[in-house]
């Protein structure tokens, strides 16, 4: 799959590969200090939030040298101590705190330098000699380093007096450059990324002249990795790369480091395959037809890492079949501000789904291996979060609708379940159906519109409830668990406490077996506020005479989803109809 991703990236025929890195690549938080021949110093201090300039000469100047540079990680210094961070004879990266101690130079500088300028002059080993003769490169003539040490030494004391005027804090890195060609820092970075572009020098080989080696890429063979080695055949590496390859997979990923939309860094993307688009990381709302893309993800952090990369032979955000996302509480809540609509892109189906089911926690949460509870995410979300996410993301990123098929009416559910653990406000119940019901009906078009028919049941529960002459019955199933949860929400609303707690309620009535341990649920809460009830009104007796007078002919499963929309749609017990509103305004 690497070498699918690289021919996608060297063969873009509207981008030259070094050129399309160094438009992406983003200079770090630090102090930058070029020095001329004669040692005037040109700087440019960056901090997180800073906005560099566009095509201003020196930060592109800096970005190309800074680039050219820079270690490939930390695990592969030139400076054996890793003091030094920088790779070729002409920069001197370090930490403030290597560099200045209590107003001026650390006195351990000088040794520093003396080591980085050392090692550069020295390969340390065999391997390094033959990658260096194979690649033609010559040794570093002594008189050049010599040359380099001398003037960064000479530079020391004016840096730590800017550092000391500038106020530069603690952790910043200083970076001194000696002015020179973009080309000879080209040619010193090879010096150094020649021998440390694999991941191993002792698992290379020399074919017909070519040295080919571990990809130190998105891989780890070492002592603390021994799996990845082969056991039962005559090479024990997994696969090897040329140095070639090997150059433009780090600068692939340094490119896709740099990958960002409208300010902020992406975490995902689709690259096109055979069709080079104008851009060649697409996201997701950008992939408007169906073509064949290698779908990523990486990880950020000091270095990119891919953990999700699958070649999608058809793929398009736009949908074959779009999805009616219905308020299956018009009518029946009056303080609704749910987004209803038809929606045909998947991007906008998975930004519905994780605003109105998931609370906004799914996509912050998609790939984070341990999810971190907060006071807006329980325990209980976070492991639906772990269950269904891998359904949301074949569906909703790589358009495979089978797991989520299959699994919709668990999955719905037990994040409706989980998000009762710290329900903010009883409409996000609603909301939550509404996707529930919505996803249901999309995805088993041979069943009955669930939503629908509990809406339809509800209507007809509230005329049965507000007609007060004769004494309501129960005459379904449905019926039951819609004045069940009606009464649950009016006993709720008697509390006096200022915050409810919704939890302690949804674990007696989801632990419950039958409709026998329901009507103990609702029994209890009676009881608790008996002396707040006002037993002489006609629509709670209505309400309570369905409850009390339902008995199953036969075992039927807890229907939740009605119970649940009893409870969040409005009260009829505190109905008011448009005549009533009309009456209390005009006295």
């Amino acid at each position: 799959m690497l070498k699918d991703l690289l021919n996608e990236f060297v063969n873009h025929p509207d981008f030259d590969v070094d050129t399309m890195v160094l438009d992406n690549y983003q200079l770090k938080p630090g102090l930058y200090i070029r020095f001329d021949n004669y040692n005037k110093m040109d700087e440019l201090y960056v901090k997180k939030k800073t906005d560099l300039p566009e095509n201003d000469p020196l930060a592109e100047w800096f970005k190309k040298a800074d680039f050219y540079s820079s270690l490939i990680e930390m695990n592969k210094p030139v400076d054996p101590k890793k003091k030094i961070h920088s790779n070729n004879l002409f920069t001197l990266f370090c930490k403030r705190d290597v560099f200045y101690q209590e107003g001026k130079v650390h006195p351990q500088m000088e040794e520093h330098i003396d080591r980085y300028f050392s090692a550069l002059l020295n390969p340390r080993n065999r391997e390094t000699a033959d990658i260096f003769a194979a690649a033609y490169y010559k040794p570093l003539p002594e008189e050049s380093v010599n040359y380099s040490k001398a003037r960064f030494n000479s530079v020391l004391d004016m840096v730590a007096e800017y550092i000391k005027k500038e106020g530069i804090k603690e952790n910043c890195y200083i970076k001194l450059f000696l002015n020179a060609e973009e080309e000879v820092y080209v040619y010193e970075s090879g010096r150094y990324l020649l021998p440390k572009i694999f991941n191993n020098n002792s698992c290379n080989v020399n074919v017909g002249g070519r040295i080919l080696g571990l990809s130190n890429t998105d891989m780890g063979m070492n002592a603390k990795k021994p799996f990845l080695e082969h056991k039962t055949t005559a090479f024990k590496v997994p696969y090897r790369i040329s140095a070639e390859e090997a150059l433009l997979l780090r600068k692939l990923y340094l490119w896709l480091f740099g990958q960002g939309r409208g300010g902020r860094p992406l975490y995902n993307g689709y690259i096109p395959v055979w069709e080079h688009a104008p851009q060649l990381l697409l996201v997701a709302n950008e992939v408007d037809v169906c073509k064949p893309v290698i779908y990523l993800h990486f990880e950020r952090g000091i270095d990119l890492t891919i953990d999700d990369c699958e070649f999608l032979p058809s793929f398009s955000d736009k949908m074959s079949k779009a999805i009616v996302f219905t308020n299956y509480f018009d009518n029946c809540l009056n303080k609704s501000s749910y987004k209803s609509g038809v929606l045909d892109k998947l991007s906008a189906v998975e930004a519905h789904i994780n605003e109105n089911l998931y609370a906004f926690q799914l996509l912050r949460n998609y790939d984070v291996e341990n999810i971190k509870i907060t006071d807006k995410l329980s325990q209980a979300l976070a492991n639906q979060i772990m269950l269904s996410r891998e359904a949301m993301r074949a569906w909703l990123r790589k358009g495979y609708f089978l797991p989520m098929q299959s699994g919709v009416d668990k999955i719905t559910m037990g994040v409706i379940l989980a998000r009762l653990q710290k329900l903010e406000f009883i409409p996000a119940l609603a909301y939550a159906l509404n996707v529930r019901f919505s996803l249901m009906k999309y995805f088993r078009e041979e069943e009955k519109d669930m939503g629908l028919t509990i809406q339809t049941a509800y209507l007809n529960l509230r005329e049965k409830v507000l007609n007060t002459k004769d004494t309501a019955n129960c005459e379904n199933d449905l019926e039951f668990y819609l004045a069940t949860g009606q009464l649950l929400r009016y006993f709720f609303s008697l509390s006096q406490a200022q915050t409810l707690h919704y939890d302690v309620l949804w674990r007696g009535i989801t632990a419950a077996r039958d409709a026998g341990d329901i009507k103990t649920e609702c029994r209890k809460y009676f009881q608790r506020y008996a002396h707040d009830i006002n037993i002489n009104n006609p629509r709670f007796n209505n309400m309570l005479s369905i409850v009390s007078s339902y008995l199953p002919e036969k075992e039927e499963p807890i229907n939740l989803d009605a119970l649940f929309y009893g409870f969040a749609a409005d009260n009829i017990i505190y109905y008011k109809d448009k005549e009533d509103d009309k009456n209390d305004k005009e006295q």
